[in-house]
């Protein structure tokens, strides 16, 4: 059985980066985008004891960008929204270990003095210590919603002004322009990305991978890491992950066009980089997915659920075991369903 070529040069010269997604880091915060104090110290213990390269993101994309060399096992600590559990529990945490933590801000919060964020002196603190303070957008709106009435350029004219603002601001109060943005809630579609191209700008979703130089620039992925989805052996899983070397995905607009209920994810990999029995789909952790290959030569397969998707959003996942123990490769890809009368999902 083949395996993906690139597994075993990766020891010597690795092309990937897996990027890590927090939010809070507290016992008493929402569940659902938390990881409690015991689950952070594992996960700092792991890395340190297993000798992983923790990177700072602006690196990490910078290797990328230039197809340079990253360590093997790097991976790279990042934050949406800038809550105070960042201040008071992560950043003296790393700040022991000297790594370097990414913040993405959505400066709205921070600017009208909501308690549960930090304060723009707080991060000028940090900043002062090391931490990156990047964009996350002012409003953290639904990006890919349209409000009612709106056309496509005052939609388009909305959002930009939104990125900007948080531009500006972050740029104001910390003295750093932003290069980095983070979607909110992961959502985007080619009108976003290419905004956030336009703008200069290497974005960031929520769907799971190690980011390497075939993904796309306009929305890397990360990792999530809250409630189970940190689990540690989850968490190690994780860490250890290959990219799945996928060139191409289709269709490019993640938002499942009304009434499809089933939508069919078509992928084309590296030629002759992977072995057909080893790879498995799932969505919504469910691997009842039929999975076809192309039989015309070339290195592609589509993935489609055996059942259908709800209002939500549902995150597919395809791997494939590694020549490297316990190792695996790994792409993933976010679906937004709406309602059936074409209104949006409830979001937290």
């Amino acid at each position: 059985m083949l395996y993906l070529l690139l597994a075993c040069v990766t020891v010597q010269a690795a092309n990937h980066c897996v990027i890590l997604q927090y939010h809070h880091f507290s016992n008493d915060t929402p569940r659902i985008t938390s990881v409690t104090l015991e689950q952070f110290d594992d996960h700092l213990d792991y890395l340190k004891d297993n000798n992983f390269n923790v990177m700072a993101l602006r690196d990490v994309v910078m290797a990328l960008e230039h197809k340079q060399e990253l360590p093997d096992r790097c991976v790279s600590l990042t934050v949406d929204d800038a809550y105070i559990s960042v201040y008071q529990n992560a950043a003296p945490r790393l700040k022991k270990l000297g790594w370097p933590l990414t913040v993405f801000i959505n400066t709205e919060g921070v600017d009208q003095g909501i308690s549960s964020y930090m304060t723009w002196d707080q991060m000028r603190e940090l900043s002062k210590q090391g931490v990156t303070f990047e964009n996350h957008g002012h409003g953290h709106i639904h990006m890919i919603r349209k409000n009612k009435g709106e056309n496509d350029e005052d939609w388009r004219q909305r959002v930009i002004n939104d990125i900007s603002m948080a531009q500006r601001r972050i740029s104001e109060e910390i003295g750093l322009a932003p290069r980095l943005f983070a979607h909110p809630y992961g959502e985007y579609n080619p009108a976003t990305l290419k905004i956030i191209s336009n703008m200069g700008l290497t974005g960031f979703g929520q769907q799971s991978g190690p980011a390497w130089p075939g993904a796309d620039f306009a929305v890397l992925p990360r990792f999530p890491m809250a409630a189970n989805y940190a689990a540690m052996q989850s968490f190690k899983t994780k860490v250890n992950t290959l990219p799945l070397p996928v060139v191409r995905a289709e269709p490019a607009d993640p938002l499942v066009p009304l009434p499809q209920k089933r939508p069919g994810l078509r992928l084309t990999l590296l030629a002759g980089a992977y072995s057909k029995a080893a790879i498995q789909c799932f969505i919504g952790g469910s691997n009842d997915v039929e999975i076809a290959w192309n039989t015309d030569g070339v290195d592609q397969f589509t993935e489609t659920p055996k059942f259908d998707l709800g209002p939500a959003r549902h995150r597919t996942n395809c791997t494939m075991p590694s020549s490297q123990k316990g190792r695996y490769h790994w792409y993933s890809h976010n679906w937004f369903v709406r309602k059936a009368d074409g209104s949006w999902y409830a979001e937290y």
